[in-house]
């Protein structure tokens, strides 16, 4: 097990939730995609809680690359907080408030029944970035919900770029699995790395990786 999409996947089915922190650049979508391809299927359901249209915009990058793309990321149930767009997918549920415990609770109630099901949670930073205060709230409200039920697995993404350093260590200590997702600029080359933070096999924590991404594959090259 050494290569970084497979520890993250081990990583998620062991423990919850699992965080993916990102930046623009990072392309954190097709890292999403081929989690989603290789263990949706370990799971009873797919469900995507969407904030702001994050679900939209997600899909509409990987539809441009990826032929499958409904296939694999396409959910058995979609929850819509504050959408716009997304509107128009038909969303199972639409939540229309920034009320942490409403929001909360209305997912529980949506996923009332639901067992060993695989969630991906997008834009609590875009939530974030309007409703700051409310982020200490909403992540343990809604990590405490989806992991209710036996054998769920929560991957959350949020972008970093967005929030000052206090922000993000409120986020990131609510996560027992945190992996980065980063692009730096070397000389003339940007490189995008991706580093195991935390996670239950600790011979890969503080394991950095260059990854490339093609159309086929996303290829990584251990970081010296």
């Amino acid at each position: 097990m050494n290569k970084p999409l497979t520890i993250i996947a081990e990583a998620a089915k062991k423990l919850s939730p699992t965080l993916i922190t990102h930046e623009i650049g990072s392309d954190v979508e097709v890292i999403l995609y081929n989690l989603a391809k290789m263990i949706r299927n370990e799971f009873n359901s797919f469900v995507v809680i969407s904030f702001n249209d994050a679900y939209a915009a997600v899909m509409r990058y990987l539809r441009s690359i990826f032929e499958d793309s409904e296939k694999v990321f396409g959910p058995d149930k979609l929850i819509s907080i504050n959408p716009f767009l997304e509107e128009d997918l038909g969303p199972d549920m639409i939540v229309e408030t920034s009320d942490p415990e409403i929001i909360a609770g209305r997912i529980g109630d949506a996923i009332k029944g639901i067992d060993k099901a695989l969630f991906f949670v997008l834009g609590l930073d875009l939530y974030g970035v309007r409703h700051k205060s409310e982020l200490a709230l909403m992540i343990p409200g809604i990590t405490k919900v989806l992991s209710r039920a036996p054998g769920n697995s929560v991957i959350m993404t949020f972008n970093t770029k967005m929030f000052p350093e206090s922000i993000l260590e409120i986020v990131n200590s609510f996560a027992l699995n945190v992996i980065k997702l980063e692009v730096k600029v070397v000389g003339v080359s940007i490189k995008r790395i991706l580093t195991i933070i935390r996670s239950p096999f600790m011979e890969y924590n503080l394991k950095s990786w260059r990854y490339e991404i093609t159309k086929n594959a996303v290829v990584f090259i251990p970081e010296k």
